[in-house]
């Protein structure tokens, strides 16, 4: 009603921007710190938006309810003096109260802005000078104010900005984020129980199910999920909804586009999974987690499950309604084709056999400077780099095993020598693809170790370098040959003869020829049998580089509650740095891929060195003009690494009541003031209130106090 419109006037001016003044409003009323009101200059005409910052309440004061007393007169039809008694009569009955009780409030404002008007309608400018004393303040109208807040979204906001809740004091303004400005970053901030994640629900379905209308059709969506609440398993809550059933089924949600592809990614510790009790442990929880997903009314379709172990891979398919799952050997054709046309599938993944040189010092503990000055010598000769990263560890380990115990590089004095070897090594190779009774280990092992039963270990190593080596240079189609099969294609052709040949033969001849000591070989040979122990020669560049283009297309969950298992660290960061340089290769500007971090604290500490903050400190840094977004959500800002944490343009924050986490938002969150930090003890964490601040929110002078609106089924 009228009267209970907030109204008033400002009584000074303390500074350029800040105002003091008056307001008269009923006793039941609330006038909190956020509230935006409207003030308007008597004398220019001119108009302020302006944020109440403080609010300092008189002793009540009693007024005549004018507006009750006219209804009593209007039921009794009030006209004759008889009448009067009548009125006098109700007024004194029990009940009847004729006295509205108000307060007068000195309030603080912080002018935000000049409102002009802009085409049809209005938009937020900077001032020349503050609104004067004695201009009157009141409360704007909603649809206006709505309007006002968003008009660099344009005029169909609501299409083209990301929903997120509605002004906590004023429940008719909803909320929208500027989805152009999310590439700077985001930070969601709180306490446990504050509402983070809640906030990452809404604001995941937003983007994934309004791509096309927020201008951005391709790109993925990657949720580091710490505790399975994004996945809905191993426990799945009845009083929320998993973002994974919201994201994937929208129609249930309120509408939108479906996201194409599911991943769910479990990462675990390649040394963990030696043991065959830890396979069945592993694949157990997997087929577990499939068959979950695989009911209705969560997905209600099939979910193909592969499983990479350190030697070999496995594949199944759960189906709704299924008990369990049986894995069967998954050659490298299928793995490939699951994981470019799978619609939903969930990955078993240890680390890859890839890294770069600094993170094989990491893993693998090496002091000697000479460590990396071999690995690299040995991964040029063999041409294993892939970018920036080495594959093939375990070559590398056979080759100077054999190296070692002289049977490589016995009798070799010349690089013709060499070539002969290497042709020996290839023509075992050449006669297992031309006869199926062959058996090309046991010849290598006599070759290399002089021992038949030594020659697994040789075998498969160079079965896998091969083949990648056919499908990377063209001559094995990864989604249609199998291992063999590509080496085969490779051997087949003269040229693909030579191309293998010269590379082997140049590692045989650097190993002859190298100055560097045997004790010093089996030095870097003891590190590089660690790095091998922690990774799989299965997970090759190709088969990581479409994962990744399966990321930046779709919805995907790195899951690391259980099954998850050991210390992945290395793997998210190379998780993080290939998707990096995939962008940065195929960049799109239509293309806006999401990383949400959670427990942030974890995965970029502040005061120590990790893998994984590296790639995030790279994508903090870079990553905004390669269409890369980094949500940050964290309880603990305070362990957060401040060079990551500061790249945040925009924040979300929730309530917060330790003084080293709010000191550390005052430092190192641009966006958040000082005096919006101060308040965030009063939010309310039931309702998931939150103070959002920064580039991506509606308008960037304006910090908002918003009540975000939970995921829930539609109608």
């Amino acid at each position: 009603m009228a009267e209970d419109r907030l109204t008033g006037f400002t009584t000074s001016i303390e500074a350029y921007g800040r105002v003091q003044g008056i307001l008269l409003r009923p006793a039941e009323a609330v006038v909190r710190y956020g509230t935006l009101v409207e003030v308007s200059d008597r004398t220019s005409g001119d108009r302020y938006l302006a944020m109440i910052t403080d609010v300092k309440e008189e002793t009540p004061h009693p007024a005549l309810d004018v507006e009750r007393l006219r209804r009593i007169y209007e039921s009794i039809g009030a006209t004759r003096l008889e009448d009067a008694v009548r009125v006098l009569e109700e007024i004194m009955s029990p009940g009847q109260e004729l006295v509205r009780w108000s307060s007068i409030m000195k309030v603080e404002l912080n002018v935000l802005g000049h409102v002009v008007r802009a085409g049809d309608g209005e938009r937020l400018e900077p001032y020349d000078r503050p609104p004067r004393p004695f201009s009157r303040i009141q409360y704007p109208d909603p649809l206006r104010l709505e309007s006002l807040l968003h008009h660099r979204l344009g005029g169909d906001y609501s299409e083209s900005g990301l929903y997120l809740g509605r002004l906590s004091y004023n429940r008719e303004v909803r909320i929208y984020l500027n989805p152009d400005r999310l590439t700077t970053h985001l930070s969601i901030l709180g306490q446990t129980g504050s509402g983070k994640t809640e906030t990452v629900k809404r604001l995941v379905y937003e983007v994934s199910s309004r791509r096309d209308r927020i201008g951005y059709p391709r790109g993925g969506i990657i949720v580091f999920d710490i505790a399975g609440e994004y996945t809905g398993y191993p426990y799945l809550r009845e009083d929320t909804v998993p973002l994974l059933d919201a994201v994937m089924m929208p129609e249930k949600y309120g509408g939108g586009r479906q996201p194409g592809r599911l991943t769910i990614i479990v990462p675990y510790e390649a040394s963990r999974a030696g043991a065959q009790v830890q396979r069945e442990y592993l694949w157990n929880g997997l087929a577990d987690m499939a068959c979950s997903l695989s009911l209705t009314p969560r997905l209600g379709s099939s979910v193909d499950v592969l499983a990479f172990f350190d030697k070999d891979r496995a594949m199944s398919r759960a189906t709704p309604g299924c008990s369990g799952l049986q894995p069967s050997k998954a050659r490298y054709n299928d793995a490939y084709r699951l994981i470019r046309d799978s619609r939903s599938l969930v990955i078993l993944l240890p680390l890859p056999g890839f890294m770069d040189v600094e993170e094989m010092i990491e893993v693998s503990g090496a002091t000697s400077e000479y460590f990396p000055l071999i690995v690299s010598d040995l991964a040029s000769a063999l041409d294993l780099y892939s970018g920036h990263d080495i594959y093939g560890v375990t070559l590398m380990n056979a080759l100077l095993d054999a190296h070692l115990n002289r049977r490589l590089t016995g009798g070799i004095s010349t690089r013709r020598d060499a070539e002969g070897r290497a042709g020996k090594i290839l023509d075992a190779m050449i006669l297992w693809c031309g006869a199926q009774d062959k058996k090309p280990e046991d010849e290598l092992g006599i070759i290399l170790a002089g021992d038949a039963k030594s020659g697994r270990k040789y075998f498969f190593p160079l079965l896998r370098y091969l083949a990648w080596l056919s499908y990377r240079l063209g001559y094995a189609d990864p989604a249609r040959a199998g291992e063999k099969q590509a080496l085969c294609s490779l051997l087949g052709s003269p040229d693909g003869v030579g191309e293998a040949r010269a590379r082997l033969s140049d590692a045989i001849y650097y190993l002859r020829t190298t100055e560097y000591s045997d004790h010093i070989l089996s030095g870097v040979l003891r590190r590089l049998r660690k790095v091998a122990g922690m990774t799989s020669d299965v997970v090759d560049p190709l088969i990581f580089d479409a994962l990744m283009s399966r990321l930046m297309e779709g919805f995907s969950i790195v899951h690391l509650a259980p099954p998850s298992t050991g210390n992945v660290d290395l793997l998210l960061s190379t998780l993080i740095r290939r998707l990096f340089n995939l962008h940065v290769g195929d960049y799109d500007p239509r293309r806006l891929t999401v990383l949400v971090v959670e427990e942030a604290h974890n995965l970029a500490p502040a005061g120590v060195e990790r893998a994984s903050k590296a790639s995030l400190l790279r994508v903090a840094r870079e990553g905004r003009k390669w269409g890369l977004s980094m949500w940050l959500v964290t309880q603990r800002p305070a362990f957060v690494d401040p060079g990551v944490l500061s790249q945040t343009a925009s924040s979300i924050l929730l309530r917060t009541t330790n003084p080293d986490d709010l000191s550390t938002i005052k430092r190192g969150v641009e966006s958040a003031a000082s005096d919006i930090v101060d308040r965030l003890p009063d939010l309310e964490p039931s309702m998931g209130e939150a103070l959002v601040t920064g580039l991506a929110a509606p308008e960037r002078r304006v910090p908002l106090l918003v009540m975000v609106d939970r995921l829930r089924l539609a109608g």
